[in-house]
């Protein structure tokens, strides 16, 4: 009994190596304890001792967020990933807006909705694949390109429908290796230099735009593609009806907003301004402000009606005067510049239109990337222009 009692002693004393950590939360009403426990005790001696040596990272350990702690670095879904990127497109960080705007693509071109997808999420799995950093696809900013490409590669790409698939998978894994090259290069936001050289680089090489390009003439082995064109055009033709008897001048600032993913709907115009107005009202408002005013110098540039109506001159105008309330912080400044960008933009496009246009190709957002590149540079030039410490929206902005 003697031997058993002392071996007992022997074994309370002995030192644990171990120093793992169990941290655990109390919540109150108003605050948030956190308790630290050890999981494994160890003698104070020992303790002492090693008081320099950091505990190991382990799957016991339970780290509240409470006040002042960060969040837990935990990846989003692809899902919920892809959705965000579709709302990066016009710099809104949230799934609950991009999933509005995806809707609405559905709305105006369910075609075009479906490619912007494919184009998101192959984006964001290529990213994942080759390892880029991962704070950047849980905000969606790997795959905002990607889901340009997938819109331009359904209107501009290949007819046959297999070869536009294709198109896009090869253009929208190639984005964000783009964007990791400029990422090292550029030291403002990237804005779409990456959609705009992906993309242009194969439509300056195909050149589908040419008059003398005629879509009925490729060959489908099936009347499955036949059946799904004649489908999605009579859908085309209904949701257009719903307008019927709007001038489409009028509704020129709203085409413009969706023609930025290259769709030419005003009901599809109205569901991204809901989108962008669930995110920030400020942000809808600088959206719909750019929008018609680059729809008016177009006007006054003697531009045709019909592309003016289409909301061909407001797009660039759009994103241009959104980059100034996302990335400044709001002051009557800014809104001054927010004007002048989408006057500048839309003036801009005017001069690239018929360039590009000589090649058969539109010139797809480069006013926009080289306006907002200007107007970023501006900050300590003029006085009361500052830019945001975290770009947010309007109403955030410090």
């Amino acid at each position: 009994m003697t031997r058993l009692i002392s071996l007992a002693t022997s074994c309370c004393h002995r030192r644990r190596p171990s120093m793992w950590y169990r941290r655990v939360a109390f919540s109150g009403y108003n605050d948030s304890v956190q308790c630290v426990f050890r999981a494994f005790t160890s003698t104070p001696s020992y303790n002492q001792e090693n008081e320099h040596v950091s505990p190991p990272q382990s799957s016991l350990e339970i780290t509240p967020a409470g006040k002042g702690a960060p969040p837990p670095a935990v990846d989003l879904g692809p899902i919920e990933v892809a959705s965000k990127s579709m709302g990066q497109v016009i710099f809104l960080g949230s799934p609950a807006s991009g999933g509005v705007i995806f809707a609405s693509l559905a709305l105006g071109d369910p075609k075009l909705a479906a490619f912007a997808a494919l184009g998101a999420i192959t984006a964001n799995t290529t990213s994942r694949i080759i390892g880029l950093d991962g704070e950047t696809w849980n905000d969606g900013l790997w795959g905002y390109n990607g889901a340009l490409v997938g819109c331009a590669a359904s209107v501009f790409g290949p007819a046959y429908f297999p070869y536009a698939v294709i198109s896009t998978l090869i253009g929208a894994a190639a984005a964000p290796l783009v964007s990791a090259s400029l990422k090292g290069a550029l030291s403002q936001p990237q804005w779409t230099w990456s959609f705009n050289i992906v993309a242009l680089t194969s439509l300056l090489r195909t050149r589908p735009l040419l008059p003398n390009t005629n879509d009925d003439d490729v060959a489908t082995p099936t009347t499955v593609f036949e059946d799904v064109q004649k489908l999605l055009e009579t859908y085309g033709t209904s949701v257009n009806s719903l307008t019927a008897g709007v001038e489409p001048v009028l509704l020129s600032p709203l085409t413009g907003i969706s023609q930025i993913f290259v769709v030419n709907s005003s009901l599809t115009g109205a569901g991204i301004l809901a989108a962008t107005a669930m995110y920030s009202p400020m942000l809808a408002l600088h959206a719909v402000g750019g929008c018609a005013t680059g729809s008016a110098v177009g006007y006054l540039l003697g531009a045709d009606v019909t592309a003016i109506s289409d909301g061909l001159w407001g797009y660039n105008s759009c994103l241009a005067s959104m980059a100034v309330g996302v990335f400044f912080v709001n002051s009557p400044q800014t809104m001054v510049l927010s004007a002048t960008n989408a006057a500048a933009s839309a003036a801009l496009f005017g001069a690239m239109g018929p360039i590009f246009g000589a090649y058969g190709v539109p010139c797809l957002t480069l006013p926009f990337c080289i306006v907002a590149t200007a107007s970023y540079l501006l900050e300590g030039h003029i006085p009361g222009l500052k830019l945001a410490k975290n770009p947010h929206s309007p109403e955030k902005n410090k």
